[in-house]
């Protein structure tokens, strides 16, 4: 029988960043585990003013690389798996038909940074680019946890399934790729937390991880108070609404990120009767290309990219109706948000959407990929203040139940001491 343990385990986050989605989404978990008094620690690829957060830079490539790299020879494994990629992709494929392509190696040494050494766990989260799964598992072996944000963790480079299955060119690519990390993952003491049941459920069936790892789903954690419903007149007032208008929101990093779906959205809404003149766009994120921008001919207000919560709040809030129609989806981080704020959701029932919305219980879904349906029930929550009104009170309530910080920690803290009892005490 192993020893209880009896204080509360250290632990070392990492990430790549923390932007983005996943970033954010970490940063919530750390914060959340430091408020209820549990040791945590970030290491990140890139600098953060974020409270028990390091930085580990990459190491520069040594110089008789980088005199092989101008004459198009590549040492590096990252450089010699994206040159492949290129190679093999066929005329046919379209810009964009691949989001993201992640190769499993790293300039960056988190493995050796003493806040690792230190950590009774390691919890790994967005790790593309940072970890060199290889070299970071041969040279530590301790109890490792990982959180989906997406499904690269038990892929191959693709972040999500679609990609893979859109390009089936990418198939040998894909699964050298899958079976370099799965070698080095085999062997250690895993648990598996996914951001939706829907994201554990596929990780669980993949075969990826080694056999004994436990599989568990934690909502992500939103502060409640500080995402809260204010007055929509004076939301909009503060943004230059005009207060009569009906306002339909979009929010995403980057809203020319062709998974997010803004090209279905501004599809939809160039559909919406001419009668629905009053009708305005309230959107924030990295802006989209020009030519999907001049598409659009009823008023937009695009506050940019947003990085301040109480901001994103505020936005959310002006919003009568908020719309996620992505491609794929792990989660939906933004939904919740403006749930939180009071602001009815229309999303793609794909992924864990579905679950966001409490399986369409306070939200309505659509099929993705359908500006017809979209349209459709924009103008259905437009037309009836009553449903939307009946929609953000529900949507609240479950947000606030099921997305409490202090629900989450103590979920994160059940996991990593499960999975220490698993491991003798050294």
């Amino acid at each position: 029988m192993l020893p209880i343990r009896t204080s509360a385990p250290l632990v070392t986050h990492l990430a790549s960043t923390l932007g983005g989605g996943a970033g954010v989404a970490l940063q919530r978990t750390h914060l959340a585990l430091l408020k209820s008094a549990l040791p945590s620690r970030v290491l990140t690829g890139q600098p953060s003013l974020l409270e028990q957060t390091g930085v580990c830079p990459a190491s520069p490539p040594p110089l008789p690389e980088r005199l092989l790299r101008r004459v198009g020879i590549h040492l590096d494994g990252t450089e010699r798996m994206m040159d492949e990629l290129v190679k093999s992709r066929p005329p046919s494929a379209r810009p964009g038909d691949i989001e993201l392509y992640s190769p499993p190696f790293s300039r960056h040494h988190p493995e050796l940074h003493p806040w690792v050494v230190e950590a009774d766990i390691v919890h790994l989260h967005w790790i593309a680019g940072f970890v060199d799964w290889p070299r970071f598992f041969r040279t530590t072996r301790k109890p490792v946890v990982f959180t989906l944000h997406d499904q690269q963790n038990y892929l191959g480079g693709v972040h999500y399934e679609n990609d893979f299955t859109a390009n089936p060119w990418l198939a040998p690519l894909e699964h050298r790729t899958r079976q370099t990390k799965k070698a080095a993952l085999s062997g250690h003491s895993v648990s598996v937390i996914g951001n939706s049941e829907w994201n554990t459920r596929l990780a669980a069936a993949s075969g990826f991880f080694p056999q004994g790892t436990t599989f568990h789903t934690i909502p992500y954690a939103l502060d409640t108070e500080l995402y809260s419903p204010r007055t929509k007149t004076e939301a909009k007032a503060a943004l230059g609404l005009p207060p009569d208008h009906l306002v339909i929101g979009f929010a995403s990093d980057d809203l020319g990120n062709r998974r997010k779906g803004f090209d279905v959205l501004i599809q939809a809404l160039r559909s919406l009767p001419a009668a629905d003149s009053k009708v305005s766009l309230l959107s924030f994120g990295r802006s989209p290309a020009n030519s999907l921008a001049a598409s659009l001919e009823l008023p937009w207000t695009h506050l940019g990219f947003i990085d301040a919560d109480p901001v994103k709040a505020a936005a959310y809030s002006a919003m009568d109706v908020f719309i996620v129609p992505s491609r794929a989806e792990a989660f939906g981080q933004t939904a919740i948000e403006a749930m939180a704020c009071g602001t009815p959701v229309i999303a793609s029932n794909v992924g864990g959407l579905p679950e966001a919305l409490d399986f369409g219980r306070c939200g309505l879904l659509v099929e993705p990929d359908r500006p017809d349906l979209l349209c459709e029930a924009i103008k259905s929550l437009l037309d009836d203040p009553a449903r939307r009104g009946s929609l953000a009170g529900d949507a609240r309530r479950h947000v606030v139940s099921q997305h409490d910080s202090v629900r989450h920690a103590s979920a994160c803290g059940q996991v990593y001491r499960q999975l220490l009892d698993r491991v003798p005490v050294i």
